[in-house]
């Protein structure tokens, strides 16, 4: 039997305002940009968490990433264990290239996510930029920068 849980919703955007707010304060504790003053910081964070919940559009992003982040970070602790179980050393398998993977796929979701909550402001513009000569143009000119940057930057073995 599943628990009924949809009295949560109404409080979505309580949650919303903690999640914002709680982002922002670790931001700016963190990298000091406003100076080490925990009142500014708070201040701050206080106002973008009720300019976020004032938003409605924004409240409903979170509303959608915040599940598919969860999901990607049990997945990731999921796979991070039948590693460990399986090798005796977890940094035989833990390369760089398996993070890049996962901030790949978290970039992707949010990306996602925004294309799925902002469709009905942006209309037929997504669309139609997609299928411009300008969009394919760009994005030849990006792999071929992507390409020489590569080929410029590697290191040649002897």
């Amino acid at each position: 039997m599943a628990i009924d849980l949809t009295w949560l919703s109404y409080y979505v955007p309580i949650f919303g305002f903690l999640f914002v707010f709680t982002m922002i304060f670790a931001v700016l504790a963190k990298t000091k940009i406003l100076g080490e003053s925990p009142f500014v910081n708070l201040l701050i964070s206080f106002i973008f968490g009720i300019i976020f919940v004032t938003f409605v559009p924004g409240v409903i992003y979170v509303q959608t990433i915040i599940p598919w982040f969860v999901i990607l970070m049990i997945s990731l602790f999921f796979l991070l264990m039948i590693v460990g179980f399986s090798q005796k050393e977890i940094d035989n398998f833990m390369k760089p290239w398996i993070a890049w993977l996962f901030i790949g796929l978290l970039v992707v979701i949010f990306l996602w996510s925004a294309i799925v909550v902002f469709n009905p402001f942006l209309g037929g513009y997504v669309s139609r930029f997609y299928n411009s000569e300008r969009f394919y143009g760009g994005a030849l000119l990006f792999i071929v920068a992507l390409l020489a940057s590569w080929i410029l930057t590697r290191s040649v073995k002897k």
